[in-house]
């Protein structure tokens, strides 16, 4: 089976595109994706071509996907990805740890990270994510224990949150 398509973006406020990528794939014998692309800095075209490898899950069917090349032709890390990423400033797709991304959450520490699962816990309830406002009532078929277990673990995350907060504040 051999596909090709265009992908466009557009820009919100006027509609015009912005960004295309075209893309081949041939699965017939040596299973590869083809993809041509501008980068829009330098206006260079970038026309390369990314090995596809395919597994069978348990449950019958074919997945395919894609391994990395690396941020360059040297250097590949050779995994087998579901997703590639442009990185800014790259001139070829990678996966997420050649393009050395992360998480937001990764980013944080313990104490804004404690916050941000107090907050998707209310958030999980049907609330707001404001901790002032008032915790979000149980929501229709949870179990009286979960909620209560979720209401616990949300109020034991913001009062460590605080209190480490509060240790780290100048004196």
């Amino acid at each position: 089976m051999c596909r090709s398509a265009l992908w466009g973006w557009r820009e919100a406020m006027t509609g015009r595109v912005t960004r295309r990528i075209s893309y081949g794939v041939d699965i017939r014998v040596d299973p590869h994706a083809r993809l041509v692309y501008q980068i829009p800095r330098t206006g260079e075209y970038v026309i390369y071509r990314l090995d596809l490898v395919s597994t069978s899950p348990n449950y019958g069917g074919q997945r395919w996907w894609f391994v990395c090349r690396g941020l360059g032709w040297e250097r590949s890390c050779g995994r087998r990805v579901r997703k590639l990423y442009l990185a800014p400033g790259q001139k070829y797709f990678a996966c997420r740890r050649c393009c050395d991304l992360r998480y937001a959450s990764q980013c944080e520490d313990y104490a804004h990270r404690a916050m941000s699962k107090a907050q998707a816990i209310r958030v999980r309830l049907g609330g707001s994510a404001a901790m002032l406002d008032e915790f979000p009532p149980k929501p229709k078929r949870m179990r009286w224990k979960t909620y209560r277990l979720l209401r616990a673990r949300a109020e034991e995350l913001w009062e460590w949150s605080l209190r480490v907060s509060l240790r780290l504040l100048p004196g």
